[in-house]
């Protein structure tokens, strides 16, 4: 003879706690997160084969186009607004642009005044820049005493 059956008991998970966890991670990643400033102009960078990481704080972001035009940016784009490295018109943010020679004055300025720690300058210039552009940006820095400047590259693959 069969031996009989056991009946199974249903079981039931309660999906609740499982969905306001999930909700709760969405928003933390979601208010957490660090999304990159758009780009004030398109800069084609020049090519290179070293690689290194920029640092992500401290950093004053000097950018060359074409034109030849200097901009400057900080790492965060509110202090952009409010040291006057940028001005907003409409719903939009425009770079102020800036003279190869007052670069000095203004991160003075910046460190000085507005107390903002600055370790590094990032120059991003153009491939096609002037040369003489770059060249006084580059003494008004070292006169400042900003030793340490990171060009912005693209890597050339081999």
């Amino acid at each position: 003879m069969a031996a009989p059956k056991k009946r199974r008991i249903p079981v039931s998970i309660d999906m609740t706690p499982m969905v306001d966890i999930a909700f709760l991670l969405l928003i933390f990643f979601m208010s957490t997160t660090v999304f990159k400033k758009p780009a004030e102009v398109e800069v084609q960078t020049p090519n290179s084969h070293s690689t290194s990481q920029l640092p992500e704080t401290g950093i004053i972001v000097i950018t060359v186009p074409k034109d030849s035009r200097v901009f400057m940016t900080l790492d965060n784009a509110a202090l952009d607004v409010q040291t006057g490295l940028a001005q907003v018109q409409g719903h939009q943010t425009r770079g102020v642009e800036f003279q190869p020679d007052s670069i000095g004055k203004v991160i003075d300025k910046l460190i000085v005044r507005d107390r903002i720690e600055i370790n590094k300058v990032v120059l991003k210039a153009d491939k096609e820049a002037e040369y003489g552009t770059i060249e006084k940006i580059m003494r008004v820095l070292q006169k400042n005493e900003l030793y340490f400047v990171n060009m912005v590259t693209e890597v050339e693959e081999s």
